[in-house]
Order: C-alpha cells, then sequence, then structure tokens
C-alpha cells in the first residue's frame, strides 16, 4: 500500500463518528490521519474532548464540524478555538447560521491571544 503524502489529509467522518472506539481501530489500521469532531455527536463533551485528545497524541489533524439543523448561536467557534482543532467546519456563508460562525472567528482571531491556525505546520 502507498503512503499518502503527509499534506493529504484522509478524513474520518462517517467511519470514526466522534467515537473513541473507531478512532483507536482508524490509528491502528493507519485508515485515516484526521477526524471531523463533531460536538454533538458523541453525547457528552467531555467525551468529544477524549476523541480529540486521543486523536492529537496520534497525530491526527481535528476539524470540529457543525451539524445540519443549526442556528445562529457561534458558540462552535468558540469551542474550536479552546480546543485549538485548527479547523472548522460550518459551510459557506450564505446563510446567517453560518455567516454568524465565520463572523464569530474572525473575532476571536483579531484578539491577541488568538491566531490562524495552519493544520499543515
Amino acid at each position: 500500500m502507498q503512503v499518502a503524502p503527509k499534506r493529504l489529509q484522509v478524513l474520518g467522518d462517517d467511519l470514526l463518528t466522534t467515537n473513541l472506539n473507531r478512532l483507536n481501530k482508524a490509528i491502528a489500521e493507519n485508515s485515516a490521519n484526521a477526524i471531523l469532531i463533531k460536538a454533538n455527536q458523541n453525547g457528552l463533551v467531555t467525551s468529544t474532548l477524549n476523541v480529540l485528545k486521543q486523536a492529537r497524541a496520534n497525530n491526527f489533524n481535528t476539524v470540529v464540524s457543525a451539524r445540519s439543523g443549526e442556528t445562529e448561536d457561534s458558540w462552535l467557534a468558540d469551542l474550536a478555538t479552546g480546543w485549538r482543532a485548527g479547523q472548522i467546519k460550518v459551510g459557506s456563508t450564505h446563510g446567517s447560521e453560518r455567516t454568524a460562525k465565520w463572523n464569530r472567528l474572525l473575532e476571536l482571531e483579531a484578539t491577541e491571544e488568538s491566531s490562524f491556525a495552519n493544520p499543515f505546520n
């Protein structure tokens, strides 16, 4: 089997479902190198954070993701920033529920405590 270039992300979404057991299997099988973290998919924020920590410990890139049916609340941008996810998936700027999250990210990036996180560093 050929190894994918380091800059290529093989993102586990439905394969991993923000689940620690599935993540550990993917690590063992080398079937992904990035994970989509869905805050409401796991059931508990602490369990979700444990998945993110395990992914990081195994050099996975992490992408915090919105879900369908989102509201204009921008908490997900704060969560992704606080967890230093490096990437966020909230969709385009079409729709106020998405724009609210992008605007919040811009506000956070403008502070001295936050800056753009390049997942390929």
